[in-house]
C-alpha cells in the first residue's frame, strides 16, 4: 500500500470508526460486535505506525498515549469416540427436542436434561486396568490402575501420551471403587475427558517463552505440552484435567442409570469433575443456565466455549442413539464466535471432488479464536450475491462452530471506489470446461470428470479418515505424485513403490516406510468406508452404511494373516499373526452388483431417496468409474462385512418398525437382535411391513399399523419367537 492509498484508507476507517462508536456509546446501537469495533481500530493503529505522517491529534488511536524418541505410537480406542453437533441457538435446542421425541414416536415426551461446560481444552481417554489380586479379592473394594492416556485422534484410534498425562497431578493413577454390582466388573474402564491449562497458567508460561513459540490460546498450550516426548516438559507446566464421559460398557457393569450418577461415580471415585454441572428439565432452564454462564465466562480460570446438553437418562441416550458422526441425544450449545473485519485481497474458486464450485475469500491475516486466518468460505454464488462481496471489500469474519471461517457481512462505507461486483465465471478456473447449474441446486459445477481439480479433491477424499484412511497423503505430497506422473487416479495410490517415492524431495527412507505400510494396512477396508471414498455424489457416511447394510452383495470367505493386540497395547507390544476366515467382497462383484441396481432395488431401502437412487445409478454407468473399480481389485483392495452371526436367520427377508418404550430392551439392543437373525429395520410404516415391535406410549407408527393390516408384537411376543427358534 502505497502513502495515497494508506491516506484514503485511514481517512475511511477513522470515519467508519467514529459513526460505530456514536452509535454503540451515544445512541445504545449495536451495529457490530465489539469485536469487529476492535479489529478496524487495530487496523487504524498499524498503518499509523507505517505511515506516522498521517497521523493526527483526532484519530481514534490517540485517545490514550503510549522422552520418547520419534513419533508417538498410535492406539485403538476401546469405545469409538463421537463428535457433539453443535447448535447456536434456542431455535436449534427446539428442533434437538422435537427430532428426539419424533424418533421416540412421543411427540409429548419432557426429557431431564444434564448441562455441562464445554471445556476448550485437548480431548484425551483415560485407560484403568483392574489390578488382578487372585480370587480372594472383596468385590466391593476394587482397584484400577492408570494403563493408558490415548488422545482423541481420528476417532477409532489416536496417539499414546500416557508419558505425559502421568505428570498431570490431578489425574489419579489408581482408582479405588466400592463396588456392589451383580455381575463381573469390568477389567478395564475407559474414561473421557478434557486436558486443559487454566488462563493464568498461560499467561505465566508465555511470560518464559520467546516471542515465536508463545502459545495463542490455553488450548493450544495444553495440546502442545501434552503431545511433547519429554515428559519433563509437560510436568512443567500447569495441566489438568477434567472427566465426563465413561466408556466401554462399564456404566451398566457399575449400575449407573444417569450422566449424572456417572459424574458421580467419577466424583467418589476421585477423578476430576467440573462441578458446574446442573440437572433440569425443558429448554427454558437450558437457556437460563447458557445465559448465567455466558455472564461469567470470563471470570472462569479455564476456557470454554459453550454447554453440553445431554439427556440424563442412559435408557433413553440408547433408544435414541447415535448417527454415523454424533449421538443423537446431546448437543453442544456454543457461545457465539468471536468476530474480526478483514479485507478481501482475491476471491478464489475451488473445484471440489464432485466438481463443485467453491468460492474462497483470500484475506488479510487476521487473527480469529486463537488462529491466524487468511481464508474464508463464501459458500456458494448466490451468498456472494446476497452479500454483495467485492474484491477489496473490508468483510465480517467468524469462525462457524470456532472452526471453518466464513464472511457475515460487508462493510460497505469502507468499500474502495471503483471496486465492481464478483460475477461467476462461465468456464472452469481448472480445465475451461463450460461450468453448469442443475436445476433447483445452488452449487455450480464443473462436468468434467478429467478435470484436474476434481481429480486431486477426489484422491484427498479416498485417503482421509473416515475412507480409506491413510496417513502421510495431504495436500502437498497428493499435488505432488500428481505433478510428477506418479498417479492419475485414487487406485494409483496402491501401485506406489519405494523407489517412486523415494524420486520426491519430501521423502527420506523413514517417511517413505510409513506411507507404504499405512497403504498396505489400507487395502484392507469396510465395505461402507469403501463406497464412501468413491466420492459419488450425494453418498455420504451415513448413506454409505445404509447402502453397505441393505443391498444383496456377493460375498466369500477369505483367510489372510491379522494381528492379535497385547493388553489392548497394539502400538506398544505388538502381538502374535494368526489366521482368520472374513467375510469379504471383491470389488470387481461391487461393480457388477452395482450396475445391476434398478431404481425400486434402492427405493425399497429406507433412507435412500430418489436423489440418491439417481446419483448411484448414474455413477455406474460412467466407463472410467468401472475401469477404476477393477483397477481397486487389482491392487488388491478387498472389502469386509461384518462376521458371519452364528444364529438362525429367522427374520431374513423381514422388516420391522420399532415404536414406544420397550419393557426391558433398549431400541438399539431390539434392532441388534433382528438385524443379528436376518431382519430389517425401517423408520416408517408400510405395505412393505412385517411386524411392528410395540412397547409402552406407542406413538403414530401404531395407529399406521392398524390401519394397514400389520402385525403388532411387543416384547414378550419378540422374545418368544427368538427362543422358539
Amino acid at each position: 500500500m502505497n502513502h495515497e492509498q494508506a491516506e484514503k484508507r485511514i481517512a475511511k476507517l477513522r470515519k467508519e470508526i467514529w459513526r460505530l462508536n456514536k452509535a454503540y456509546f451515544i445512541e445504545n446501537k449495536t451495529e457490530v460486535s465489539e469485536d469487529v469495533r476492535d479489529a478496524l481500530k487495530q487496523e487504524l493503529i498499524a498503518l499509523e505506525k507505517e505511515f506516522p505522517d498521517l497521523i493526527t491529534k483526532d484519530s481514534p488511536t490517540q485517545r490514550v498515549g503510549a522422552p520418547l524418541d520419534g513419533r508417538l505410537p498410535k492406539v485403538m480406542h476401546l469405545t469409538p469416540k463421537e463428535s457433539l453437533t453443535d447448535v447456536f441457538s434456542h431455535a436449534e435446542l427446539e428442533d434437538w427436542v422435537t427430532q428426539m421425541q419424533r424418533s421416540l414416536g412421543d411427540m409429548q415426551r419432557e426429557f431431564e436434561f444434564v448441562s455441562e461446560l464445554k471445556i476448550d481444552g485437548l480431548n484425551i481417554s483415560l485407560v484403568y486396568e483392574k489390578t488382578q489380586a487372585g480370587s480372594r479379592e472383596p468385590q466391593d473394594d476394587l482397584t484400577y490402575h492408570l494403563l493408558r492416556a490415548v488422545t482423541r485422534g481420528n476417532g477409532v484410534e489416536g496417539e499414546d501420551v500416557t508419558h505425559t498425562v502421568r505428570t498431570i497431578e490431578n489425574v489419579p493413577l489408581a482408582l479405588h471403587i466400592e463396588y456392589k454390582g451383580k455381575t463381573t466388573p469390568p477389567t478395564f474402564i475407559e474414561i473421557g475427558g478434557e486436558v486443559y491449562m487454566p488462563k493464568a497458567s498461560l499467561a505465566k508460561l508465555n511470560k518464559h517463552l520467546p516471542d515465536g513459540e508463545k502459545f495463542a490460546n490455553p488450548r493450544n498450550a495444553a495440546a502442545g505440552s501434552v503431545r511433547q516426548l519429554d515428559p519433563k516438559v509437560a510436568a512443567e507446566r500447569d495441566l489438568r484435567m477434567f472427566c465426563y464421559m465413561l466408556g466401554n460398557g462399564a456404566a451398566d457393569a457399575f449400575e449407573l442409570p444417569t450422566q449424572e450418577s456417572i459424574l458421580q461415580f467419577f466424583i467418589d471415585a476421585g477423578l476430576p469433575v467440573c462441578t458446574d454441572f446442573r440437572v433440569m428439565r425443558g429448554l427454558t432452564n437450558v437457556e437460563k443456565m447458557f445465559e448465567e454462564t455466558a455472564k461469567k465466562r470470563e471470570k472462569l480460570p479455564f476456557d470454554i466455549d459453550g454447554l453440553v446438553i445431554k439427556v440424563n437418562d442412559r435408557k433413553l441416550q440408547r433408544d435414541l442413539g447415535s448417527t454415523a458422526k454424533a449421538p443423537r441425544w446431546a448437543r453442544a450449545y456454543k457461545f457465539p464466535a468471536e468476530e474480526k473485519t478483514a479485507q478481501v485481497q482475491d476471491i478464489i474458486l475451488q473445484v471440489g471432488r464432485t466438481g463443485a464450485i467453491t468460492p474462497v475469500a483470500s484475506l488479510t491475516p487476521t487473527h480469529i479464536a486463537g488462529t491466524v486466518v487468511t481464508r474464508a468460505t463464501l459458500h456458494n454464488a448466490d451468498e456472494i450475491e446476497r452479500l454483495d462481496v467485492r474484491i477489496g471489500d473490508t468483510v465480517v469474519i467468524r469462525k462457524a462452530g470456532d472452526i471453518i471461517p466464513e464472511v457475515m457481512e460487508v462493510l460497505k462505507n469502507l468499500r474502495p471506489a471503483g471496486s465492481k461486483p464478483f460475477h461467476f465465471p462461465a468456464h472452469c478456473p481448472q480445465c475451461g470446461t463450460k461450468l453448469t447449474r442443475p436445476e433447483g441446486e445452488v452449487a455450480i459445477y464443473c462436468p468434467n470428470r478429467d478435470c484436474p481439480g476434481v481429480k486431486h479433491e477426489s484422491i484427498e477424499h479416498l485417503t482421509s479418515r473416515y475412507a480409506f484412511n491413510i496417513e502421510g497423503l495431504g495436500t502437498e505430497t497428493v499435488e505432488e505424485l500428481l505433478n510428477a506422473g506418479l498417479i492419475t487416479d485414487s487406485a494409483d495410490i496402491f501401485f506406489l513403490t519405494a523407489d517412486d517415492l523415494l524420486t520426491l524431495p519430501l521423502f527420506k527412507e523413514k517417511k517413505t516406510e510409513n506411507l507404504l505400510a499405512s497403504i498396505e494396512k489400507a487395502k484392507k477396508i469396510p465395505l461402507e468406508r469403501f463406497l464412501f471414498a468413491l466420492g459419488i455424489r450425494h453418498v455420504g457416511r451415513e448413506t454409505a452404511e445404509l447402502l453397505a447394510r441393505n443391498i444383496d452383495w456377493p460375498v466369500k470367505d477369505v483367510k489372510m494373516k491379522e494381528v492379535t493386540e497385547t493388553r489392548l497395547q497394539p502400538s506398544l507390544f505388538g502381538g502374535e499373526a494368526k489366521e482368520v476366515t472374513l467375510r469379504a467382497i471383491p470389488v470387481t462383484a461391487i461393480e457388477e452388483r452395482l450396475s445391476q441396481l434398478k431404481e425400486e432395488d434402492l427405493d425399497a431401502i429406507n433412507g435412500i431417496g430418489a436423489t440418491v437412487t439417481e446419483s448411484v445409478i448414474e455413477w455406474i454407468k460412467h466407463k472410467e468409474h468401472k475401469e477404476l473399480l477393477h483397477k481397486f481389485e487389482k491392487a488388491g483392495v478387498i472389502c469386509l462385512l461384518p462376521k458371519r452371526s452364528t444364529v438362525k436367520q429367522i427374520f431374513a427377508d423381514k422388516t420391522f418398525v420399532l415404536t414406544g418404550t420397550l419393557p426391558h430392551l433398549s431400541r438399539e439392543e431390539a434392532k441388534e437382535m433382528i438385524k443379528e437373525r436376518g431382519g430389517k429395520v425401517s423408520g416408517s410404516v408400510s405395505k412393505k411391513t412385517d411386524y411392528v415391535l410395540a412397547g409402552e406410549d406407542p406413538g403414530s407408527k401404531f395407529d399406521d399399523a392398524k390401519n394397514l393390516n400389520v402385525l403388532i408384537i411387543d416384547e414378550d411376543a419378540f422374545r418368544k419367537m427368538i427362543k422358539e427358534s
